[in-house]
């Protein structure tokens, strides 16, 4: 039986693809959203520093930095959106006077698409830069994060009532109701959305290996999830009895158990350095494992100088078994900013006709200065 037959009133004009790209689709969002649910990644990572590491907190010079990064991908078959907002700040004090305290906020939101499966982080940093020296060329930073995570799933009826079910692949033979799934939110009277509380806490260490260049290094490591809050399964378990007997490949429909959050692990490392007057070089590592499986982003970056506060800056990269990358961006004094397209790669370029992943990212740095206090002199003319 074709996987959309079953249902002459549904299959009619539709072709297998459709069907076996939502199924591909809904498999990929359950499995991104579930239990052993992955985190999400950015291309322009370091346009999300307190995602990919607490100890970011309050690492720049200036008053206060504002920025995010937007990732859109899986457009062929209503999309996964993304999005990171953070805001941070350094205080100038600590237990000495070299080091100094950083504090910020973030915010991460996934929607994939018409199924509304969504996830929402927010959560507060905070971090201590720690100086081995006086004039702070070498400092470790450590930095943790604490807020809470929201998630739930609100399937649009319309779309899911596409997808017809052979018994061969585990279905129903016949027409994909959600409320027999157990996705019917509001209709069956399911709470399909829950929160649970999150702590992730990291270690940086960056290095100026030249004063006169400029030239950096910076690596760290941070592991979100640090307290393996319960999380429990998005569908209830509301499948008939009726469609289990006879079935020899009954579906396999998680229920409401609870379960720990499994952790993350991120690692990466940067260097800045200089190759000519006009030229700057920076490749950077990105490692991620979350839920099992890992993943390695490499990429290159070249700054080059148009104008005294302009540079442009252009990259390539790679993601271990997912996606080759193209990146742009211009730096000011204040201002960064990027655009990176992903290449799919991977087998899932075969899901969508779209086989890619688009990515903005900027950074935005006020300084407020402090008005000098001019004490008045009054100059008194020789007699």
């Amino acid at each position: 039986m074709n996987i959309c037959s079953g249902n002459p009133d549904y299959s009619i004009n539709r072709p297998p693809m459709r069907c076996s790209r939502l199924l591909f689709f809904l498999a990929f969002a359950l499995s991104t959203f579930s239990l052993g649910a992955q985190d999400t990644h950015f291309t322009l990572h370091n346009y999300a520093p307190l995602w990919v590491n607490p100890a970011n907190t309050g690492s720049f010079s200036g008053s206060i930095r504002a920025g995010g990064v937007h990732r859109g991908q899986w457009f062929g078959i209503n999309g996964i959106q993304t999005s990171n907002i953070y805001a941070d700040a350094p205080l100038a004090f600590g237990l000495r006077k070299q080091d100094w305290i950083g504090v910020g906020f973030n915010f991460i939101t996934d929607d994939a698409g018409e199924f509304d499966i969504t996830s929402t982080f927010f959560g507060f940093s905070g971090a201590y830069h720690l100086s081995l020296d006086k004039k702070r060329t070498n400092i470790v930073t450590l930095g943790v994060q604490y807020g809470s995570t929201s998630y739930g799933i609100s399937p649009d009826k319309t779309l899911a009532q596409q997808a017809t079910f052979d018994t061969e692949i585990g279905g129903l033979s016949g027409v994909a109701q959600p409320e027999l799934v157990g996705m019917g939110g509001d209709d069956n009277g399911n709470d399909n959305s829950a929160s649970y509380n999150d702590l992730n806490a990291g270690l940086k260490l960056k290095m100026l290996l030249d004063k006169e260049t400029g030239n950096t290094f910076e690596a760290g490591v941070s592991l979100l999830h640090l307290n393996r809050a319960k999380r429990n399964t998005l569908a209830e378990n509301q499948m008939p009895m009726d469609t289990m007997v006879g079935n020899p490949n009954p579906p396999v429909i998680v229920g409401q158990d609870s379960r720990r959050r499994r952790g993350t692990i991120h690692a990466h490392a940067r260097l800045d350095m200089q190759m000519s007057e006009k030229w700057r070089f920076q490749p950077t590592v990105f490692f991620q494992r979350s839920a099992g499986t890992s993943s390695l982003s490499l990429q290159t970056w070249g700054a080059r100088k148009l104008k005294k506060n302009l540079d442009l800056r252009l990259g390539l990269g790679y993601r271990t078994g997912d996606a080759a990358k193209v990146m742009v961006g211009f730096d000011t004094d204040r201002l960064r900013t990027a655009l990176a397209y992903d290449i799919t790669l991977s087998q899932a370029r075969n899901a969508t006709s779209f086989q890619g992943a688009f990515e903005i990212g900027l950074a935005y740095i006020f300084n407020i200065y402090k008005k000098p206090e001019v004490t008045p002199t009054i100059l008194c003319p020789r007699l």
